[in-house]
């Protein structure tokens, strides 16, 4: 399988994400190079699509997309997570295809504790929208949850991740 891994924004100075108690970019990056290096122990092929800097949020999303769809991944992986009031994870998918590994996702994260959000309808999301393979964007959990914040562990969510989308 070949998986298109997006750390969420990442992408100074334009594309930068929620800051809560924790910094979003800072919990994508932890989870994300994580589950790259997992899959990676599984042999997996793995494309990285953030970009590294982009001047505006439209680009940087245009990128990763492009990415992905140049490289012809099997499944993109965008990892987030969220900003606002709220407990727990959630994943959103479009497809069937998307929607089943969502479900995998966002039930394995829950096991860890995360309140169960399901999978979210991500018709209105760039990335899911434009890119031509099934796609799913994971969030992890609420930035200003401090039951989230203190239960959060980069390893695990990690896990989680890996395990939901290599469980067919």
């Amino acid at each position: 399988m070949k998986y298109g891994i997006d750390i969420g924004h990442n992408c100074p100075p334009s594309d930068i994400g929620y800051v809560g108690i924790r910094k979003e970019d800072e919990l994508n990056k932890e989870v994300g190079v994580k589950v790259i290096a997992k899959l990676k122990e599984l042999k997996q092929e793995v494309v990285y699509c953030t970009p590294s800097a982009d001047s505006s949020l439209s680009n940087s999303l245009y990128r990763r997309v492009n990415k992905a769809n140049e490289e012809n991944v099997d499944l993109y992986v965008s990892i987030h997570f969220n900003g606002g009031r709220g407990d727990g994870t959630e994943v959103f998918a479009i497809s069937e295809s998307s929607k089943k590994t969502a479900k995998r996702v966002v039930d394995e994260i829950a096991q860890l504790g995360y309140v169960n959000r399901g999978v979210k309808d991500g018709s209105f999301l760039y990335l899911l929208k434009n890119t031509k393979m099934p796609a799913i964007l994971v969030e992890g959990g609420f930035l200003n949850s401090k039951d989230d914040m203190e239960r959060f562990n980069a390893e695990n969510i990690a896990n989680a991740i890996v395990n939901g989308i290599t469980t067919f």
